[in-house]
């Protein structure tokens, strides 16, 4: 009898419950749209560079109408740092879950997204070649991205090594200038002054970074350990 009585339920709670299950797919196709609307603003942001890359161009490879498009983003600008914004998290793993207790190397690995798969990678360098051309060729992008906190790397990075200083897992030092010399040494192997005439052998180059932090981390620990003698 109930399960008659719940295939013929009807009225208000019938329509609520029609209404929250087409509600579902909805959001995600919503969200699948917005991914799709993104990957191609990547795309001709990649291709064309701001400057040249048109709304029209971007609504064309995601197939939607430009009208449709300024609906979801009010100018080029918003789209691209929307775009940015997404993608943010392939190049600092920051903030960390709490309660995590993970060796300092392999901490270092997630805060500095040594962990990414090659097709990741991948789009991280491609990803933060971009924000460096375009940054270079239209500083009033530049300030758009730091001005919307979405580029505020050094300064989460900071908020990070305030809290490992506390708890003596990082030599106490100015965050500010160790979060400075940190992305210096990250960024210059992941932005190379010459593009790589072979495939980037990614644990190596992971190797290779986390190595370069230790030893400005053990730096630190010793110029500590020579201040309190």
């Amino acid at each position: 009898m109930r399960d008659i009585e719940t295939m013929s339920m009807g009225g208000e709670d019938g329509a609520k419950a029609k209404t929250a299950s087409r509600g579902r797919p909805k959001k995600r196709s919503d969200e699948a749209r917005q991914e799709q609307i993104l990957a191609a603003a990547m795309s001709a942001f990649i291709d064309k560079g701001f400057a040249r890359a048109t709304m029209s161009d971007i609504a064309r490879q995601a197939g939607m109408s430009k009208r449709d498009l300024y609906k979801q983003f009010s100018d080029k600008q918003a789209l691209f740092a929307a775009t940015i914004e997404s993608r943010r998290h392939l190049i600092l793993g920051l903030p960390r879950p709490d309660g995590e207790t993970l060796p300092l190397r392999d901490l270092l690995r997630r805060v500095f997204r040594l962990d990414l798969d090659a097709r990741n990678a991948d789009e991280r360098d491609t990803l933060m070649a971009l924000i460096h051309r375009e940054s270079l060729m239209l500083p009033t992008l530049n300030a758009l991205l730091y001005d919307g906190r979405i580029l505020q790397f050094r300064e989460t990075l900071v908020v990070w090594l305030k809290d490992e200083m506390q708890t003596g897992r990082v030599a106490q030092a100015q965050p500010e200038r160790v979060a400075g010399m940190m992305l210096d040494l990250v960024f210059g192997v992941l932005l190379p002054k010459r593009r790589p005439t072979v495939p980037v052998d990614r644990h190596m180059q992971a190797e290779e970074i986390l190595d370069r932090l230790e030893i400005l981390l053990a730096g630190l620990a010793a110029r500590s350990a020579q201040k309190t003698v």
